[in-house]
């Protein structure tokens, strides 16, 4: 009895586990320093200024943040949270022939599709029904030009290539949780060196939301919208689901969606183009060396909430020193931070024989870059490979 007590009486100190907080700064640093590259050229190439930029990153930070701390709070598991980096690579390449308005609302539809999965059961059963060596083939061919530019700058620049690369690979063999991180420190050390920040004034305020008045355009929603929505849940959603499982924490899935899906349409006008679980970066938070109580671990979540909180108040910041890195390392950066999510793409795309020639079909397509009525590639591609899976699948059924 005495025991219960003294277990009791020191649970508060338990807030401040060191094994907690390094837990939650481990997870946001490697998934704020592998995707804040990625989010700067998505809200660049809607046309968004330098503000907004900073907005983007703000609101993205502290939903993130919040909803961390909410969900794992209420269910006593660690929820943690994130925003779709895939989506964000596939937004660089599809905005530009959108106004930042229209691109806004396309946001805003994609945060409804997701609160609608959560309160029509049939429209989450389709989207699981869709082959996850369908979708993570359509998911590669977008990452794949992004990949390739971290390897152009061996022309342009091959010193800033040589030191990046061997940083990366360096850094992959010894400290592979690190690597972005210590890819980004060399990286700003290039631009001190050769004088990109000179003349440059990087703000410490905090960062202001910026509102920006959404429009609704059909070709937007059909080529921003219905892609950002389908990246997010089988990229993010549906393997952070998996991921929970695989640590045995049962985790309501419509409850999620409705509530994420609430806060991305709320969010959308200040640049909250996405708001989804974390998958990788999750199971940080999640095995024995957080903590060997199972019920203990959501605390991690919960700080690394706060610090994903801190980090979007000081966007200003961040934005400022991104946009400074000169443009061979912006690439660079952009490039390797995908490298993971591209090889499991690529093994998931093509590893079932009875999905390959589909996966083929999809990845072709959507790197093909084409546009029919007003459609984009990537829903083309996507069309195309679940039609031939269909057509295939019945032939050789008969």
């Amino acid at each position: 009895m005495n025991d219960r007590i003294n277990s009791q009486s020191t649970r508060p100190s338990s807030w401040f586990n060191l094994s907690h907080i390094s837990a939650g700064f481990t997870a946001v640093l490697i998934g704020y320093t592998s995707s804040v590259v990625i989010i700067i050229q998505a809200a660049t190439s809607a046309g968004a200024s330098a503000l907004q930029i900073a907005s983007w990153l703000l609101v993205l930070g502290v939903t993130v943040g919040i909803s961390s701390i909410a969900y794992s709070w209420y269910y006593k598991m660690p929820v943690l949270m994130s925003w779709s980096t895939p989506g964000a690579a596939m937004l660089i390449a599809a905005v530009a022939q959108y106004s930042l308005p229209q691109v806004i609302g396309a946001f805003v539809i994609s945060g409804l599709l997701l609160l609608l999965t959560g309160l029509i059961t049939p429209l989450s059963r389709l989207l699981e029904n869709i082959p996850s060596q369908l979708a993570t083939s359509m998911l590669g061919a977008i990452l794949i030009p992004f990949c390739l530019k971290a390897f152009t700058p061996v022309t342009t620049n091959p010193m800033v290539f040589g030191a990046m690369f061997a940083t990366f690979f360096i850094a992959k063999r010894y400290l592979p949780r690190y690597a972005m991180m210590l890819l980004l420190v060399v990286g700003i050390a290039i631009a001190t060196f050769t004088g990109a920040f000179s003349g440059q004034v990087i703000v410490l305020n905090i960062a202001e939301p910026v509102w920006v008045t959404p429009e609704f355009d059909w070709m937007a929603m059909v080529n921003l919208s219905i892609p950002l929505y389908i990246i997010t849940m089988l990229s993010q959603n549906l393997p952070g689901f998996a991921m929970m499982r695989s640590y045995q924490y049962e985790l309501p899935a419509k409850p999620l969606f409705i509530g994420t899906g609430a806060l991305n349409m709320l969010t959308a006008p200040f640049g909250g183009f996405s708001l989804n679980l974390a998958a990788i970066s999750a199971a940080i938070c999640m095995n024995e060396d957080v903590d060997s109580d199972k019920s203990q671990r959501y605390k991690a979540s919960m700080w690394a909430g706060c610090i994903f909180i801190i980090a979007g108040l000081w966007a200003t910041a961040v934005v400022g020193i991104f946009l400074a890195l000169p443009k061979e390392v912006s690439q660079i950066l952009a490039g390797l931070a995908l490298l993971g999510t591209l090889l499991m793409c690529m093994q998931t795309a093509f590893g079932d024989a009875e999905y390959r020639e589909s996966s083929l079909y999809i990845f072709l397509v959507t790197l093909s870059g084409i546009t029919l009525f007003g459609i984009g590639s990537t829903l083309w591609g996507l069309m195309a490979g679940l039609i031939h899976q269909k057509f295939m699948h019945k032939k050789n059924n008969n």
